[in-house]
């Protein structure tokens, strides 16, 4: 009977080494879910706008004119955003309140080709809470404000938006190219006194992710 038992108790053992060996060996399933490999990596950052060679200057933006306001831009070359390569940006200050704004149309053509998931500006805040938004005319020629955010912050931001299905952008046909075009950027103090403040705040690169266009290379001919 003893040894029995004994024999049974070192069955015992070598069947849990056995067990735990094939366990510890058993493949692992990855971290993320399957669907990590999405196709967020066809996506590239391409810049519209690094403002190095186009001149702005105060030709280039309008405002609103209730009262006392003024408003100025010009091309800075100190400090620019942590960009590389970057430097020169844009300085845009205007002496406002809510219901204010100053309205900036970039003298060339701000246009992205390609299907574009999402557009960032580099922004300087001065803890203003003024909000910066970009007109933007999708491919049907259709008008969109996209605000970008709040510049209630102070130093340099990327500030990122990503853009809704409502703004069209897919070609019709495969002749047809549509393109995406920024046409003005656009700043509204966000201080309510009675009295008017000095906004200050300095915009550099204006980048988006985007990636080719799907095409439908199916012939119906068969």
């Amino acid at each position: 009977m003893k040894h029995m038992v004994v024999f049974l108790a070192i069955l015992s053992l070598a069947f849990l080494n056995a067990y735990g060996q094939e366990k510890a060996a058993a493949p692992t399933k990855p971290a993320g879910p399957e669907k990590m490999a999405t196709s967020d990596h066809l996506y590239s950052e391409i810049v519209i706008e690094d403002f190095e060679t186009t001149a702005y200057s105060d030709k280039d933006m309008v405002y609103t004119k209730t009262g006392e306001q003024q408003a100025g831009i010009s091309m800075r070359d100190e400090y620019a955003a942590p960009v590389q390569n970057s430097k020169k940006y844009l300085g845009v200050k205007m002496y406002g309140k809510t219901g204010d704004s100053i309205t900036i149309t970039p003298p060339k053509k701000l246009i992205i080709e390609k299907y574009c998931k999402s557009i960032s500006v580099w922004a300087y805040g001065k803890n203003f809470s003024g909000e910066l938004s970009l007109f933007l005319v999708d491919a049907d020629g259709k008008n969109h404000r996209i605000p970008v955010g709040q510049l209630n912050y102070l130093g340099w931001r990327k500030l990122t938006v990503t853009l809704k299905d409502d703004v069209a952008q897919q070609d019709k046909y495969l002749t047809q190219k549509r393109v995406l075009e920024i046409t003005k950027i656009i700043y509204r103090p966000g201080n309510t006194g009675r009295i008017p403040l000095w906004n200050y705040f300095y915009l550099d690169d204006i980048t988006a992710q985007v990636r080719e266009k799907y095409t439908d290379r199916q012939s119906d001919e068969w």
